[in-house]
């Protein structure tokens, strides 16, 4: 009955599996909605095309997207794959540290960690916006982690999330202030505090090493193929945005010839052509430090050695 390593059953391996699942399909309803301001409790899962209520027996959609190839039950319209890809990486997340710590609090709450991860990495892919909502819990849970995780010290909690939001909040100063542009956002200095109180400040470097390899690779692939994040040309007109509450609030500027306009504010922030969102790769790098921080380390050090050596 022996599947993975670490005498994990198979049993468990597959009630693990099942859970993550069902937990990836509330992180596809937290990723659609918490960029909204909508509520991820009510109404229930809908359809986004025919807003129609989701069956109970459809909500894992690794299985009912497939039953259903790829479409919606009422409305026979075309479902994103992107909906059981995410219930998928979730699970398999989900059995990756189960393998990797045990049946502990300490995996369960690694486990919080990443679906914190993935939801921001998708909601940053979609809006270019890292939300306070999840950025400051998850900095918050990451400084009293060591109440539940006893291999990281209080200390280094402390220092990891101290020095992940001065390293970015840094940076971001030094655009705002002195080159007059955004280089950095802030919901990136939030996210790199959290995972650096989460991992400890051992895994900064490695996390923004890698987060910067990656990002920049996928931003060279992205340039040579003539694509920007979303898929789409380099010439395809941005996105429409929606109008914030702020937005709807900002006082209105009376000109010459009385037309009313509002006045500019941060949410009108358009990315640079070519660019993609930091916060996926950040994700992504915490991720790989966490299942694989040792090894990633050590390749590391060893890669140095043999070209300074």
């Amino acid at each position: 009955m022996e599947l993975l390593a670490k005498g994990m059953p198979l049993a468990f391996a597959i009630w693990v599996f099942a859970l993550g699942a069902v937990i990836g399909s509330f992180l596809n309803v937290v990723i659609a909605r918490v960029p909204k301001g909508e509520s991820v409790v009510s109404p229930g899962s809908r359809c986004p095309r025919c807003k129609r209520a989701i069956r109970w027996y459809d909500n894992v959609q690794i299985i009912s997207w497939l039953i259903l190839r790829g479409k919606c039950r009422d409305c026979a319209l075309p479902i994103s794959p992107r909906y059981p890809m995410v219930e998928l990486l979730i699970a398999l997340l989900a059995v990756a540290i189960a393998r990797q710590l045990g049946p502990t609090w300490v995996a369960l709450g690694y486990f919080a960690f990443a679906t914190s991860l993935v939801a921001l990495a998708y909601i940053d892919l979609d809006t270019w916006l890292l939300p306070s909502q999840i950025t400051w819990p998850l900095l918050a849970l990451g400084l009293l982690s060591p109440l539940w995780n006893h291999g990281l010290p209080w200390r280094e909690s402390l220092i990891g999330g101290a020095i992940g939001y001065a390293l970015f909040a840094a940076i971001a100063l030094f655009g705002e202030k002195v080159l007059k542009r955004e280089v950095m956002g802030w919901g990136d200095v939030w996210l790199l505090a959290g995972i650096g109180a989460w991992l400890g400040w051992q895994a900064l470097l490695p996390v923004v090493l890698l987060s910067a390899m990656q990002g920049a690779l996928v931003g060279v692939v992205l340039l040579a193929l003539g694509k920007t994040p979303d898929g789409k040309g380099n010439d395809a007109p941005p996105r429409p945005q929606e109008t914030s509450p702020q937005e709807a609030s900002q006082p209105l500027v009376e000109h010459a010839a009385d037309v009313p306009v509002v006045v500019p504010t941060d949410d009108d922030w358009v990315p640079p052509k070519n660019a993609v969102p930091y916060g996926p790769f950040l994700a992504l790098a915490a991720l790989e430090y966490l299942l694989a921080g040792a090894r990633i380390v050590s390749s590391w050090y060893g890669l140095l050695q043999r070209l300074l050596g």
